[in-house]
C-alpha cells in the first residue's frame, strides 16, 4: 500500500477505547482499531478473545459501555440502524437467511422496494442481481435458500451485505464451512472488493488466509489488543504465539506410530440418503478419517452408521471383548459404547441454556444417580474432573454452556461423552470454528483417546487436520469411497485429487 493510502484521511471506520462488559465479565477491554479504504484488516485471536463482541459493537448490534465508534470521523450513536445507514455491513458467523424465501427476497430482506404496500418485484430482482454480479456469483434469483449448498448460502449472505453498498464489510469466519476451492474464490472476491475501495475487516482462525489477502492484522487476547502490525512485517508463527500467549507449533506433527488392535466397528453395504453402498471398518486405537468436499456424503454416512439417520440397506456391528452387537438405532449405538460429536454443536450437541455440569450429566445419568435420585456432589465432582480434562477455560461448571466461546463449547461436548468412556467416538468437523489453541488441545485429546485404545471415526474438511490425525483416510465423493490412503500415501494433493474425481498422478 502507498503512504498516501495510510493517511488518516483514508480511515473509514474507527473503534476508540471500546470496553464491553457482560455482567461481571469484561469481553472487550479498552480496544482501539481502525480500517482504511481499500484495506483488508484481519482481527484474530482465540475463541473468547473478544473478536465477535468488538465487531458487533462496531456494527451497532450491541452498545459499548465505554468508548466511541466513528465512521469517516463522525461519532455514531448506539444503534444498528445508524451503523447500517453509515455504511457498515456485518456478515455473522451464523448465517441468518430465511430458508423458505428466495435468493432475491433474502438479499433484499428489509430493503425491498415497494409501491402502495406491494413489493416491486422487478426492481428487487434487479438490485439483487447487481449485488450477485458484484461478488461474481451466479445463482437463480427465484431459488429457495433451503435448496442451496452451504457455500452458495454464504455467498448470498455476502451479497445481501454488498447490496447495501457499504463502506465497510465485516466478515466473521466466512470460510468455516467452505471447501478449499470455494475458499479460494471467496478470498479472490474480497480482494476485488477491496481493490474497488471497500474497507474489509476479516475475522478468521485460518492464519494462512490472513497472510494471503490481508494488509494489517490486529491480535486480541482475553479481550485486550496485544498487537497490531502490517502482515508483511510479521510471521504466522509470531501471530499464533501472540494469540495464545505461549509458543505453539504450526503445521503437521509427527504421525502416531501405534498399531491398531481388533475391529470395533464394521459397516457393510451402507445405503442411505446420499450414501451409495459403503463398507467401512475401524479398529481399536485407530483414527479413520473421512475426506472429501462438502456435500460428498460424509456426514450422511456417519449418521447412517450410528443410527442417527435411517439406513435403506446395510448392517453395522460393534465388537467389544469378543462380543458382537448389531446396531439398529442411535440408542443402541450409545448403549454399546458409541459417542457422537455432531457438526452443529450449538443445535445438536449442547443445551445452551443449561449449565456445563448439566450438559455433561445428560448422557451419564445412570452413573450419577442412586435409586433414581441424582447425587449433587458426585455430579459436581464428575463435571469438574471432565472440564479439567478437556481444558475448559474458565472451568466453571455452574456457568451456562451458551456463555462460552465456540472452542470451549466443543470441549464441553467432548467432555460429556468422555464421561461414558466410549469404545468408539465419531467426530464430525471436530474443530470447525475453533481457534488454533483449542484446536491443538482437541487434537491432543483425540490422539490420547486413540492411544488408550478408543476407535475414532472422524469427518474433517480441514486437510492439515485430516492428515495429522488419521491413520487411514477414506475419500468420499458422490456418496461412495473413491480411494483409501494409509500413512505416508496421504498428502493434500492425493486427497483432493480423489475428492475432485481427478486421476491421481504420482510425482
Amino acid at each position: 500500500m502507498t503512504t498516501e493510502s495510510h493517511s488518516q484521511q483514508d480511515v473509514v471506520l474507527e473503534a476508540v477505547s471500546i470496553t464491553k462488559r457482560f455482567g461481571g465479565a469484561i469481553a472487550v477491554d479498552d480496544v482501539s482499531l481502525s480500517v482504511r479504504r481499500g484495506e483488508i484488516h484481519a482481527v484474530v485471536g482465540e475463541n473468547g478473545a473478544g473478536k465477535s463482541t468488538l465487531m458487533r459493537v462496531m456494527a451497532g448490534v450491541i452498545a459499548q459501555d465505554v468508548g466511541e465508534v466513528r465512521v469517516s470521523g463522525r461519532v455514531l450513536e448506539k444503534g444498528a440502524k445508524e451503523s447500517i445507514d453509515a455504511g457498515i455491513a456485518l456478515v455473522h458467523q451464523e448465517l441468518s437467511l430465511v430458508p423458505e424465501m428466495t435468493v432475491a427476497e433474502n438479499i433484499m430482506l428489509g430493503y425491498a422496494p415497494t409501491a402502495i404496500g406491494f413489493t416491486k418485484t422487478k426492481e428487487m430482482k434487479s438490485v439483487a442481481k447487481a449485488a450477485l454480479d458484484e461478488i461474481g456469483v451466479s445463482v437463480d434469483l427465484n431459488e429457495r435458500i433451503s435448496r442451496l449448498s452451504v457455500a452458495l448460502r454464504q455467498f448470498v449472505e455476502i451479497a445481501r451485505a454488498v447490496a447495501r453498498q457499504p463502506k465497510v464489510l465485516i466478515l466473521d469466519e466466512p470460510t468455516a464451512t467452505l471447501t478449499p476451492a470455494e475458499t479460494d474464490y471467496l478470498l479472490q472476491m474480497l480482494q476485488r472488493l477491496a481493490s474497488n475501495g471497500m474497507a474489509i475487516i476479516y475475522i478468521s482462525h485460518r492464519i494462512p488466509e490472513v497472510f494471503k489477502i490481508c494488509n494489517t492484522v490486529t491480535i486480541l487476547r482475553d479481550g485486550t489488543r496485544v498487537a497490531i502490525s502490517a502482515v508483511a512485517d510479521t510471521t504466522p508463527e509470531s501471530v499464533v504465539d501472540q494469540m495464545v500467549g505461549r509458543e505453539l507449533k504450526l503445521g503437521l506433527q509427527t504421525r502416531r506410530q501405534k498399531k491398531p488392535g481388533d475391529t470395533v466397528l464394521e459397516a457393510r453395504g451402507i445405503q442411505a440418503k446420499g450414501v451409495n453402498g459403503i463398507d467401512l471398518t475401524v479398529r481399536s486405537g485407530e483414527i479413520v478419517g473421512l475426506g472429501g468436499l462438502v456435500g460428498a456424503g460424509r456426514t450422511e454416512l456417519i449418521r447412517a452408521i450410528i443410527g442417527a439417520d435411517n439406513r435403506s440397506a446395510g448392517s453395522v456391528t460393534i465388537t467389544l471383548d469378543g462380543h458382537t452387537t448389531v446396531i439398529t438405532s442411535y440408542q443402541s449405538a450409545v448403549r454399546n459404547g458409541v459417542a457422537y460429536v455432531p457438526e452443529e454443536r450449538r443445535t445438536d450437541g449442547l443445551a445452551l441454556t443449561m449449565t456445563v455440569a448439566e450438559n455433561i450429566t445428560l448422557p451419564n445419568r445412570e452413573e450419577l444417580s442412586r435409586w433414581g435420585f441424582q447425587l449433587r456432589q458426585r455430579i459436581a465432582d464428575f463435571a469438574q474432573k471432565l472440564a479439567d480434562t478437556v481444558g475448559l477455560r474458565p472451568a466453571d461448571t455452574a456457568r451456562e454452556a451458551g456463555e462460552y466461546s465456540g472452542g470451549n463449547q466443543q470441549k464441553i461436548v467432548l467432555a460429556k461423552w468422555l464421561g461414558r468412556r466410549p469404545k468408539l467416538i465419531v467426530l464430525d468437523e471436530p474443530t470447525r470454528g475453533v481457534d488454533v489453541g483449542a484446536k491443538a488441545e482437541i487434537h491432543r485429546l483425540v490422539k490420547k483417546l486413540a492411544d488408550d485404545g478408543t476407535a475414532v471415526l472422524m469427518v474433517s474438511s480441514d486437510l492439515p487436520e485430516l492428515l495429522e490425525l488419521s491413520d487411514t483416510i477414506h475419500v468420499v465423493r458422490d456418496g461412495a469411497i473413491t480411494g483409501t490412503l494409509v500413512g505416508d500415501e496421504a498428502d493434500e494433493k492425493s486427497v483432493m485429487s480423489l475428492a475432485a474425481g481427478e486421476k491421481m498422478v504420482k510425482s
